[in-house]
């Protein structure tokens, strides 16, 4: 797979023949004109190097810097910035802002080409050491590994004590025991997993990649309600046949993710509903909704990768990568992700495919 830059200047004749040269020498490229074009590309296509012009309309080099960093999905993207060469006032500023490296105007492509190849193999290196658990400041990683693990050894533990006499019933309640802990332990692992590769840039999201979202919504309740068949009856379909632009395995991801939530956080056993049709001729709407904790806005505005909520009165589960990552896929397939919700009445997503032809 050819490597992929992002090129972002507003001077066109210099992006075009940066560009020429950048695919003659067989890079991916795709360009901006300014920091604000540059974010919508980020948001469904990831680089493995961004090089970037510091005045620019709209949105200039400083602040798009800023945003790229302050991402959790794209702060170890390498970062140069293109300084016109005699302004050592600009190049302060670069250093000040934590701005590795920066090269002047005019330079030479075999230049450029070598800083790439150089910053591309450290960012290699980095994806490499990298982990969720080095990441993971707060500990959750390691709770959620802990916690169905020692449900699954003490549950063993009961059964292989010869004192405890059990009768059949609560042999059977042991047995689920084990068999919950061990999904979320599974579902842990896969999860933490796909992130990293997600943000370490290995996952592909191609234009031609489609799904036929009625069937995949079939397979995730089928996936569901094996984990526990109780739950089949408290799902409510009403979704309509329809080509998709997403790959099967990431809209399997978002479904079972979402309705999962949805299901573990409804009170008093409430249902879920589910549906979908097309919304109009670009896109299909699938929302789904439930009646539980719900979330306040400023709950909403935090969400991120490890970011959970009340989580000792709740009992949650999961580091929140399961809504991270499908907000994620939406934005990388160019879908739309919208959650409207209300603490103790419920939530609402909605989610925008664009429509396979």
């Amino acid at each position: 797979m050819n490597k992929k830059i992002l090129l972002v200047d507003d001077e066109v004749s210099l992006r075009d023949t940066i560009t020429d040269l950048l695919i003659l020498n067989n890079y991916s490229v795709k360009t901006a004109a300014n920091g604000q074009d540059a974010l919508e590309i980020l948001d469904y296509w990831t680089p493995d190097i961004i090089i970037s012009d510091i005045m620019m309309p709209i949105m200039d080099g400083y602040l798009f810097y800023e945003i790229v960093k302050d991402s959790n999905m794209l702060n170890q993207i390498p970062f140069v910035f293109l300084t016109a060469k005699n302004d050592k006032e600009e190049k302060e500023k670069c250093i000040l802002n934590g701005v590795d490296l920066f090269i002047s105007k005019p330079f030479k492509i075999e230049d450029l080409i070598t800083i790439i190849e150089i910053k591309i193999e450290r960012f290699e290196k980095i994806k490499k050491a990298y982990n969720i658990i080095n990441s993971n400041e707060n500990g959750n990683f390691m709770q959620e590994i802990n916690a169905p693990l020692h449900g699954i050894l003490g549950s063993i533990n009961v059964l292989m004590n010869p004192e405890d006499c059990l009768e059949e019933n609560n042999i059977e309640e042991v047995y689920h025991s084990i068999k919950t802990s061990g999904e979320r332990l599974s579902r842990t692992l896969k999860n933490s997993i796909l992130y990293q590769n997600l943000k370490n840039n290995k996952l592909e999201f191609l234009d031609d990649s489609y799904s036929e979202i009625l069937d995949c919504v079939l397979k995730t309740k089928n996936e569901i309600t094996r984990i526990d068949k109780n739950l089949a009856k408290r799902i409510s379909f009403d979704v309509d046949e329809s080509n998709v632009k997403i790959k099967d395995e990431y809209l399997n991801f978002i479904l079972f993710e979402l309705i999962g939530n949805a299901l573990r956080f409804s009170k008093n056993e409430k249902k879920i509903i589910v549906s979908g049709k097309k919304h109009n001729n670009e896109y299909y709407e699938l929302v789904i909704q439930d009646f539980g904790i719900g979330f306040s806005n400023e709950e909403l505005k935090e969400i991120d990768v490890n970011q959970q909520f009340d989580r000792e009165q709740e009992e949650q589960q999961g580091l929140g990568l399961g809504l991270f990552i499908s907000k994620t896929f939406m934005k990388k397939t160019r879908g739309v992700f919208s959650i409207i919700s209300q603490k103790n009445v419920g939530t609402t997503i909605k989610l925008f495919f664009p429509l396979h032809s």
